[in-house]
């Protein structure tokens, strides 16, 4: 029979404890996973258990909470930013809580053979040590190597997305469950349709002109040498098609002027800032 327990009791007995703590909400859309997320993160704060926060989510700077949020959107800051709280021979750990929106769209279960799956979980074996403490949200689709006792403490499930008051908590390590039937709402702001973006590397700013060959780039540059040849390269039908289209979508975004208008638009500028 799963236990019914304060909100503040049972946030300081599940990140109290260790220095690095993995959870996860899974839910339907429209059952309150985000919200959930950020009111941890306040009750986290507000008991004193963490030194430093982020996320993947912007919150706006006229409506953040009482306490600093980074905005990060890689694996490599992340990763150096828990190492900077905590240099070698750190005596006592600092915890760093980072609230990682929509997992199940960076570690898809369907494209586990994806490389960035790979290296998500190789990161999440060495993080763990220089106190990053992750809490995450997901529909249903996660890697099951990633949303595991290996790495997750446990998993919040919200079933309802007409009751979003409700949660159970799953705990992986005593397999006990903990039942929440009124939960309160966070006092943050947040924009419900934000997609949020998490990348393993570093994006890096490209100077003008300047192509950054990225992940994606690189699997279409091994597309176009073998002759536009999915089966020559050795990779996956769905990964090379995936970074295709975000190649190109990128450079139709950024690069190609479609719009006749604009362009000329564009040309009358650069001409007119040079005489």
């Amino acid at each position: 029979m799963p236990k019914i327990y304060e909100f503040n009791d049972l946030i300081k007995k599940v990140y109290g404890p260790e220095n690095s703590v993995f959870t996860c909400v899974l839910g339907p859309n429209g059952s309150g996973k985000t919200e959930f997320n950020l009111l941890q993160l306040e009750r986290i704060h507000a008991l004193g258990l963490g030194v430093r926060y982020g996320s993947n989510m912007p919150i706006p700077d006229a409506l953040k909470p009482d306490f600093e949020m980074d905005f990060i959107e890689d694996f490599e800051t992340l990763e150096n930013t828990c190492r900077m709280l905590n240099p070698p021979n750190t005596r006592k750990i600092k915890k760093y809580f980072f609230f990682l929106s929509e997992l199940g769209k960076f570690v898809p279960k369907d494209e586990a053979w994806k490389e960035e799956n790979r290296k998500f979980i190789q990161k999440l074996q060495t993080v763990r040590k220089i106190g990053l403490n992750l809490l995450s949200d997901a529909i249903d689709r996660v890697d099951g190597r990633v949303l595991s006792p290996s790495f997750f403490n446990g998993i919040f499930d919200k079933p309802f997305p007409n009751n979003p008051k409700f949660a159970e908590w799953n705990d992986f390590r005593s397999g006990r469950k903990v039942v929440f039937k009124d939960i309160p709402k966070c006092e943050m702001w947040f924009d419900t349709y934000y997609s949020a973006n998490f990348y393993i590397d570093k994006r890096i700013e490209q100077a003008e002109g300047e192509v950054f060959l990225n992940s994606d780039h690189q699997i279409v540059k091994k597309y176009l040498e073998s002759g536009c040849s999915i089966a020559k390269t050795g990779l996956h039908s769905h990964e090379v098609k995936r970074a295709r289209d975000r190649v190109l979508d990128h450079y139709f975004k950024y690069y190609i002027y479609a719009d006749p208008k604009t362009a000329k638009e564009k040309q009358e500028i650069e001409a007119s800032s040079t005489e």
